[in-house]
C-alpha cells in the first residue's frame, strides 16, 4: 500500500515544479468556484488557511476584500508547534502578517476568535479522495480543529480527487465538500 507520507512527498514535489501559468489559471478558477459556493449559502464566520506560497497552495486572498465588504468575518490560525495546536484570530484588513518557520503566514496583531461559532472551515490539503478523506501535511492540526467544531468542512484543491485514499486513521474526519477549479464535490 502506498503510504500518506509517500503521497505527501510526491504531491509537494509536483506542486513545486508546476507551471506558474497553470497554477494561476487554476487558482483563479478555484476562487470563482469558492465565490459561487459562498454566494449560494449564508455564512457569516469563515475560517480559512493562508497559502504557503512556495508550496503552491490554493490562494484565496483575492476573495478577502469582497468578503470584508460583505461584512463577513474571516478567521485564520497561528500554529503553536511546541504544543501541536492552533490558536484562531480575526483576520481584518489591518491585520499584519509574518511568515513562520514553515512558510505559513500568521497574524501578529489580531484579536483572538472562538472556533465554536464558525460557520465554515476551508481546509488545506495535498490530496483528497471521492469519499471526502484528505491527506494534509501530517501534523494533525486540522484534524484536531475539525473535531472541535460542527462547522461545514470544505477542502480546497487545485486538482480533482483521487478515487480512494486507502490509508485512513481513526481520527481522520471526512470533508463535507471539496471545491476544485473544475467541480464542487459533496460528500455524506
Amino acid at each position: 500500500m502506498i503510504t500518506k507520507s509517500y503521497f505527501r512527498k510526491v504531491i509537494l514535489q509536483y506542486r513545486m515544479i508546476a507551471d506558474g501559468l497553470l497554477y494561476a489559471q487554476r487558482n483563479e478558477q478555484l476562487c470563482q468556484m469558492i465565490s459561487d459556493f459562498l454566494e449560494r449559502r449564508e455564512f457569516q464566520k469563515i475560517h480559512t488557511f493562508l497559502a504557503i506560497k512556495e508550496n503552491n497552495e490554493p490562494d484565496i486572498s483575492p476573495l478577502f476584500e469582497p468578503l470584508w465588504k460583505a461584512q463577513k468575518q474571516i478567521i485564520i490560525s497561528k500554529t503553536d508547534f511546541m504544543f501541536k495546536q492552533m490558536r484562531h484570530y480575526l483576520f481584518e484588513e489591518q491585520t499584519q502578517l509574518e511568515v513562520n518557520r514553515k512558510g505559513i503566514p500568521e497574524p501578529i496583531n489580531a484579536r483572538e476568535a472562538s472556533v465554536s461559532d464558525i460557520d465554515i472551515i476551508f481546509v488545506p490539503l495535498l490530496l483528497s479522495d471521492k469519499l471526502g478523506y484528505r491527506i494534509g501535511y501530517g501534523g494533525g492540526y486540522y484534524d484536531r480543529l475539525l473535531s472541535e467544531t460542527n462547522s461545514l468542512k470544505v477542502g480546497l484543491s487545485l486538482s480533482p480527487p483521487v478515487d480512494e485514499i486507502l490509508q485512513k486513521e481513526d481520527w481522520d474526519i471526512p470533508l463535507d465538500y471539496l471545491i476544485t477549479p473544475f467541480k464542487t464535490y459533496q460528500y455524506g
